[in-house]
């Protein structure tokens, strides 16, 4: 493998550094490395290690924590993967000011364009939803202006996500611009983070077309 035999207890991986792991379980990420080095533990998969480790570590987040660094270090460890699962961010700067991007995103038509048409429930602080494209959503955070927190789940997927959707005043020069992102956490795999980029990048495309149209109101 691939450990870097150089590593110091300055060093991090899976943003935690070798001398903090030291202090929590006995071991820096060199000795780690080397360790699980020893067990043929390259190519394994995160679950597998995890395993590896139960008799060894006795905190699960730092048996999570080794086998993110693990994979990692030996260059598996992909874009986006987090503890939770994989996440994504996407935004764009559009021509008009916080206070009308946020009006569309929350109107029927921008809810319609960026979550789908609904098939029940409400969308409100604690409110409950689903969607005609099979969508399964609960609002956690609403905060007028600003933005959307919540649990987001097609119906075959087995865990919720969690997304939020925000619109911030740009920083640029020019007055009368807004930023609207798309945050999406606790993805399931790699192919679903790859996936709802595209799908989110398409949602904003389709919202800077509203915009488009209504540039003359807006």
């Amino acid at each position: 493998m691939a450990a870097n035999n150089t590593l110091s207890s300055s060093d991090q991986l899976a943003k935690l550094s070798s001398s903090t792991l030291k202090e929590k379980t006995g071991r820096d990420w060199a000795e780690w490395i080397e360790w699980l080095d020893n067990l043929k533990s390259d190519g394994r998969t995160h679950k597998d290690i995890v395993t590896l480790l139960t008799d060894h570590v006795e905190s699960t987040w730092y048996r999570q924590k080794i086998a993110l660094g693990y994979r990692e270090a030996t260059g598996q460890r992909q874009l986006g993967e987090l503890l939770s699962g994989y996440e994504v961010g996407v935004s764009r700067t559009f021509p008009v000011s916080a206070k009308k991007a946020w009006e569309l995103i929350a109107s029927e038509e921008g809810l319609s364009t960026w979550l789908g048409a609904l098939a029940d429930g409400r969308i409100g602080a604690a409110e409950s939803f689903s969607t005609r494209d099979g969508i399964i959503g609960t609002i956690t955070v609403f905060e007028p202006g600003s933005h959307f927190r919540m649990a987001w789940k097609p119906e075959y997927w087995r865990y919720n996500s969690t997304l939020q959707v925000r619109v911030t005043g740009s920083k640029s020069k020019s007055a009368g611009k807004s930023v609207i992102s798309f945050h999406h956490e606790k993805l399931p795999r790699a192919a679903d983070r790859d996936a709802m980029k595209r799908h989110w990048e398409e949602k904003l495309s389709d919202l800077a077309q509203i915009i488009k149209g209504k540039s003359g109101s807006l």
